[in-house]
């Protein structure tokens, strides 16, 4: 198996995130330290959860940006198991993605504590718990739909004979036989399939929209390759192409697809059509 070079994560992209993290972190902890001496003995519960929940997510965020100036490649391509089965493939970098699923556990218990809160108040407060408790209970689900696998962090994995996608929308699995292109699109790879991918999607409204059962995506941008790199290393596991550089010189197409021969075109010029052409006569 030839992988594709490995890029460094570093320069003005891992910086840029790093800078953004700090910033983010400092707001909130300047809004930490300006409501933390407000509440006292008898102040509301629900103004403390806020605050404990904003000081939560300040430190999460400080801490992402430890892991990120830390950290110097990517995940690249190597060997995994996709339901107990041996695989090659590639999966997008942990951090971001724990990281949004600890903010999405922190909104989940804060808005259920202040569902509780208000029930535990009574008459109007229980009222005014509820719209808080019904956004952390969205939350909640966002986070059980991650422990039961209908979400997933984005990956590609190559068994014998499946190519299986996940993200968080879920899990794609497609034969093999089926892709009929694999290309790039800006940090996507995009696999273009001829028969119908099986899906183990999450509910809506936990995704936009429904799952397409011909076009598999992965989300490439926190990965240690290049998309168009992964794309190429895809099409050459699958045989389906040569590499983009010498497609003028194989039989596939454009993105390893199947070209299709082109008709000879015959050109004709004025000079052409009169040439033989007998002269008049008055």
């Amino acid at each position: 198996m030839t992988r594709p070079a490995v890029v460094g994560f570093a320069g003005r992209e891992k910086w840029g995130e790093v800078l953004v993290d700090l910033v983010l972190a400092g707001l909130g902890g300047l809004l930490v330290a300006v409501a933390a001496p407000e509440p006292s003995a008898g102040a509301p519960l629900a103004l403390w959860l806020v605050v404990l929940y904003t000081a939560f997510a300040v430190a999460a965020t400080v801490l992402l940006a430890v892991v990120v100036a830390t950290t110097s490649r990517l995940p690249t391509i190597g060997e995994g198991t996709v339901a107990g089965r041996p695989a090659a493939g590639l999966r997008s970098w942990a951090a971001p993605w724990w990281h949004a699923n600890a903010l999405d556990l922190g909104l989940a218990a804060t808005g259920l504590a202040l569902l509780a809160a208000g029930l535990a108040e009574g008459g109007s407060w229980a009222v005014v718990g509820a719209v808080p408790g019904l956004v952390g209970l969205w939350f909640a689900a966002r986070v059980a739909l991650v422990v039961l696998g209908r979400r997933r962090r984005p990956a590609l994995w190559l068994t014998p004979d499946e190519v299986v996608v996940d993200s968080p929308v879920g899990r794609a699995r497609a034969a093999r036989g089926s892709v009929r292109r694999v290309r790039s699109s800006g940090r996507r790879v995009v696999v273009d399939l001829d028969d119908d991918a099986t899906w183990i999607a999450c509910p809506r409204p936990w995704r936009r929209r429904a799952p397409s059962v011909r076009v598999l995506v992965l989300d490439a941008k926190d990965v240690g390759h290049r998309p168009a790199e992964v794309a190429d290393w895809l099409r050459s596991e699958l045989d389906l192409a040569d590499r983009i550089g010498r497609i003028g010189t194989s039989r596939t197409g454009e993105g390893g697809q199947r070209a299709t021969p082109r008709p000879p075109i015959i050109t004709t010029s004025r000079s052409d059509c009169f040439r033989d052409r007998p002269p008049d006569h008055p």
